[in-house]
């Protein structure tokens, strides 16, 4: 079956030395696979001749021409050229000393206006006219106009960029730079352009109009090119297109935080009906829901303001300590804390099953978990983020570039260490004074604290008001699932030396002996806290990178 929505993607790089391109090809790979993901069927075409463009052109219209395609899509990575106010695209095989050159060039307007004779909806996107001083001039000849005065503010510049395009109905056109500019093939080693980069990092955005989202790519191409290269669209459009809709309430956090609401009114619900419940244990219940409430709605006003156009700044990974550390505090909490709702219900069935003879009813140990639980999760997500980027040097913390696995396992895993630290003392306060409940030995709370990391870390690296598909949740499914199993063996790794060597019936022995005695409880669970931590560490830490590599997006933006 055809599918409704067609692309023809073509990127041309392979030029003749002094005109070669290194970005063209990756942009168009790069395009095509994320038009994919979102269900346009793709005719890709990488460094074309003449003849094979005209192929691939024929090709993509006779889809078009098809009776259940709804929308087309061009997008051209490489060298164009204006030729009296006409837009061309220039194939491999362009011969600049040949005498009829423009018979060398394929228009641009000439397969828009195959596409506007079926279509309802036709997107233009070039990211042409490279900034080569030798394209720019290799055109010059006999007959061939090259560039004239046009208008941009009011002000008179030379053309030598694209011409504008007049936009048939229903017609988005977009430009990598305004009429008579340049667009830049990206600093080196740089894989794609900057515009190119931009145009796939939001492409995927859920219900983001594309005049929006051309506006944010308007943003990241003047931040990345110091305000040398400005994006232009026009646009025809008879209603909002959207390259990936949704709903609110499909926006991973605000789904997200949907979920954790209805997980929160379980321990409230128990406490609600438990017969001895006391007006402490009750206000403490119901401030669960009320922060899953908050979250939620704090989405839903943070994606109609994102959608209305609100942009702030650089939407690049964060370049100040400061910008991270507030991302890395805002997803791993936020992510933390509705992911223990989840883990909390996991781990309290798995210690319940435990207790031959329960003193207490379930709702109650539900909810101390559950404080417990949000209270490492949200240390957990936020350190381990932190850590996965931030290094120290001599003048303090600063964000690294260095995004190897390697390096964001190990500082993932210092963030888990610290976290649990600091969380196991005051968990360890709390329940290393109560007697009459069974040990919580590394042999019980493990196996469920992993599993619990592991949905944790779903909850955290999926937090997201923007994003979410069924490619996006089965890699992040996926990767908390290889992480389970890397955090299995970094279990046996940390933990088996521990007790072959007694450190664990050590540890267990002066908790005991310490059990009315806070201070020592506290340094006793600083002990047990930080393998666990370590382990967690693990876990988030290879979350982070199976996720990055295989949705191919920053956990971290």
């Amino acid at each position: 079956m055809i599918a409704m929505s067609q692309a023809l993607v073509i990127g041309n790089g392979a030029y003749a030395p002094n005109l070669k391109l290194a970005c063209p090809p990756n942009d168009a790979t790069e395009v095509g696979r994320t038009l994919g993901e979102l269900g346009f069927q793709v005719t890709l075409g990488i460094n074309l001749s003449f003849e094979t463009t005209l192929a691939q052109i024929e090709k993509f219209v006779a889809l078009v021409n098809e009776p259940t395609t709804t929308v087309s899509l061009l997008y051209y990575s490489g060298h164009g050229l204006q030729i009296d106010d006409q837009n061309y695209m220039v194939p491999i095989d362009f011969d600049q000393f040949a005498e009829q050159k423009i018979a060398q060039l394929v228009s641009v307007q000439s397969i828009v206006e195959k596409m506007t004779s079926k279509t309802a909806v036709r997107i233009v996107l070039l990211d042409a006219c490279r900034n080569n001083t030798d394209a720019r001039v290799f055109v010059g000849g006999k007959g061939i106009k090259v560039g004239k005065e046009i208008l941009i503010d009011n002000q008179p510049i030379p053309a030598t960029g694209l011409a504008s395009m007049q936009a048939a109905t229903n017609t988005f056109i977009a430009f990598a730079a305004a009429p008579g500019q340049v667009a830049y093939d990206g600093s080196p080693g740089d894989l794609l352009s900057p515009f190119s980069a931009s145009f796939v990092r939001y492409l995927d955005a859920v219900d983001l109009p594309i005049s929006n989202l051309t506006s944010r790519i308007r943003q990241d191409v003047l931040n990345h090119t110091d305000g040398n290269q400005r994006t232009w669209d026009q646009s025809s459009l008879m209603a909002p297109f959207y390259f990936n809709p949704g709903s609110l309430l499909l926006f991973t956090g605000n789904l997200m935080a949907l979920v954790g609401l209805f997980l929160s009114l379980i321990p409230y619900s128990l406490i609600l009906a438990w017969p001895n419940r006391t007006w402490p244990w009750l206000m403490i219940a119901s401030a669960l829901p009320m922060i899953s409430l908050g979250i939620l709605l704090f989405g839903a006003q943070t994606v109609y303001s994102r959608l209305r156009g609100r942009f702030e700044g650089d939407s690049n990974a964060p370049h100040t300590i400061v910008e991270h550390l507030r991302t890395a505090a805002q997803k791993g909490l936020l992510g933390g804390y509705l992911g223990s709702s989840a883990a909390s219900l996991l781990l309290s069935l798995l210690y319940y099953r435990g207790w031959d003879w329960p003193t207490e009813p379930f709702g109650a140990l539900l909810l101390e978990i559950t404080i417990a639980t949000a209270l490492t999760a949200c240390l957990l997500g936020a350190l381990g983020l932190f850590f996965a980027r931030a290094s120290i040097g001599w003048s303090g913390f600063y964000v690294t570039d260095d995004r190897s696995p390697r390096r964001m396992v190990i500082g993932a895993t210092c963030g888990g260490a610290l976290a649990g630290v600091i969380a196991a003392p005051l968990i360890t306060m709390y329940f290393g004074k109560i007697h009459d409940r069974p040990e919580m030995t590394p042999g019980l709370l493990l196996p469920g604290s992993i599993l619990g990391a592991s949905i944790i870390i779903f909850s955290i690296v999926n937090f997201d008001f923007e994003r979410l598909s069924a490619r996006r949740v089965r890699t992040s499914a996926g990767a908390a699932v290889a992480a389970l199993a890397l955090g299995g063996v970094a279990a046996c790794i940390v933990f088996g030396p521990l007790y072959m060597f007694g450190v664990v019936d050590a540890v267990k022995l002066y908790l005991e002996i310490n059990a009315n005695n806070l201070l020592g409880l506290a340094s006793g669970g600083a002990v047990y806290g930080l393998p666990v931590g370590v382990v967690l560490g693990v876990v988030i830490g290879s979350a982070i990178v199976l996720t990055e590599k295989w949705s191919r997006k920053p956990v971290l933006e």
